[in-house]
């Protein structure tokens, strides 16, 4: 299946949210580090598959509509990344401390905002990557 690798990285990325969801309400600085490091390098491994395997696809498809997907899925996937980013440095090992409860909040939203970005990969840009290579014409 081509998109096996696509599969496996959004696991990876899911898995490694919701590990940044489950942290020690009390964490080390050693494992804070290392959580964020696995999500934002899930992340980069995942932003380069999708964009590889998907994205290409529909940024090389002669539907306008396809295209225009591309665009706006590597747009928002920018503002989430963004996003995440921000959440680490905002919450510094001393504001986890002081506010163990918040911190869990906040990296839950961060995990159901992977969640929709994978449900949006999986109901809306897989189906029309598979569409662009269907409408690809044969090489001669």
């Amino acid at each position: 299946m081509p998109f096996q690798s696509l599969f496996a990285a959004t696991q990876d990325l899911t898995e490694a949210a919701k590990a940044l969801s489950q942290l020690d309400p009390r964490p080390t600085a050693a494992a804070l580090n290392a959580a964020r490091e696995r999500l934002l390098d899930a992340m980069r491994v995942h932003t380069l598959t999708k964009d590889r395997l998907l994205l290409a696809t529909l940024r090389e498809s002669d539907d306008c509509a396809h295209q225009a997907m591309a665009r706006r899925t590597t747009e928002q996937d920018l503002e989430w990344r963004q996003r995440t980013l921000d959440h680490c440095a905002a919450w510094t090992l001393r504001k986890i401390l002081a506010d163990p409860h918040g911190h869990r909040a906040a990296a839950q939203r961060l995990l159901r905002l992977c969640e929709r970005r994978a449900a949006h990969q999986e109901q809306l840009l897989l189906p029309m990557a598979e569409e662009a290579l269907q409408q690809r014409p044969l090489a001669a």
